[in-house]
């Protein structure tokens, strides 16, 4: 089994936790704006070679946790697309 379907396969097992309701709260879910301004900050510097390590693995990790949520957004919407008449 590749690791997509793996992933994939997990996804639809928390996604199968979602109400409608909490399925269109999260679709609906966006960034704080300080944060996706200090996203774009640390892409600047990431882009440049300007992170230290700390910062670089700081910021590589909330990037994974974004990906993260963004997949479960796909799920939810797919679950709130599927209960409207």
């Amino acid at each position: 089994m590749s690791t997509t379907t793996t992933l994939d396969k997990l996804f639809d097992s928390v996604s199968e936790c979602l109400t409608v309701d909490t399925a269109n709260r999260l679709a609906n879910l966006s960034l704080p704006e300080s944060l996706r301004q200090q996203l774009d900050e640390w892409a600047d510097q990431n882009s440049l070679g300007q992170l230290d390590d700390v910062e670089k693995n700081h910021y590589e990790a909330i990037l994974r946790a974004l990906n993260f949520i963004t997949v479960l957004q796909a799920k939810a919407r797919r679950i709130v697309a599927t209960s409207q008449p």
